[in-house]
């Protein structure tokens, strides 16, 4: 570092030593599949997962930019990873970077072949906190049939799976409590003219929410045909979402 004054050198190495000091590590297994995480923005995250051997790992379903960033991988004995009898241990090392709410969606390298009720897929949501600022909780479909904790004035994003031409739309099911709201989901910029999709592609739809008032609600989805109101609809999405009691 040269070229800085001795004094700043100094201050910036006690700040770095504060901030590791301040982080918590916290750790996850498989018996962890489907848990709620509370983080603070510095933390470690440590997963730990069965796999059948150091050949094959785990992946992530999809990034988290500017939330949750991976450092580290390594392979380790199977008892480890909370499934006795594990071959080996596939261990992955994140930090959280930024704040916000996330569906953190790990899969198996070798699919179907992973141990437990795991199945190849591991799931956990993860809530990463800075006091005094509104998070953007951004969760996908790989959060069906889970729980969400929005604080007031928090904005929630869910992404939907569909499919580019498809008679099929997602329908919000109606809400009359108040304690959240739909909102206009944010326009993205893209960096170049966008390509006009191919029918058949899949693609994601956005809802975007705001937490209005503490309580409990349930958003439900319904993937119906849009040509025939009387078919049954083809699959769902329902989250439970908890704005808790701001502190006093």
């Amino acid at each position: 570092m040269r070229g800085f004054p001795k004094a700043v050198v100094l201050l910036w190495a006690a700040f770095l030593l504060a901030s590791s000091a301040q982080a918590d590590i916290v750790t996850l297994t498989a018996n962890d599949n489907g848990k709620q995480v509370q983080l603070n923005v510095g933390d470690q995250l440590v997963v730990r997962l069965p796999t059948i051997s150091p050949r094959f790992g785990w992946r992530l379903a999809q990034a988290y930019p500017g939330q949750l960033t991976i450092t580290t991988t390594n392979i380790l004995p199977g008892l480890s990873s909370g499934v006795p009898g594990a071959p080996a241990t596939y261990e992955m090392h994140f930090q959280a970077v930024g704040t916000g709410g996330l569906d953190l969606a790990l899969l198996s390298a070798a699919p179907g072949t992973s141990y437990s009720s795991l199945n190849g897929y591991f799931h956990a949501y993860i809530t990463i906190d800075q006091p005094g600022v509104a998070k953007n909780v951004n969760i996908t479909e790989y959060g069906n049939h889970s729980s969400v904790k929005v604080n007031q004035g928090d904005q929630l994003l869910i992404k939907l799976d569909t499919t580019v031409g498809s008679q099929y739309a997602w329908e919000l099911m109606p809400m009359t409590d108040g304690i959240v709201q739909a909102v206009a989901p944010p326009a993205e910029q893209p960096r170049k003219k966008p390509k006009k999709a191919k029918v058949g592609t899949p693609e994601d739809i956005a809802f975007q929410f705001q937490a209005l008032k503490p309580g409990k609600t349930t958003l439900r989805f319904l993937y119906r045909n849009t040509t025939n109101n009387e078919a049954p609809p083809k699959r769902d999405f329902e989250l439970q979402v908890e704005v808790p009691e701001p502190p006093k």
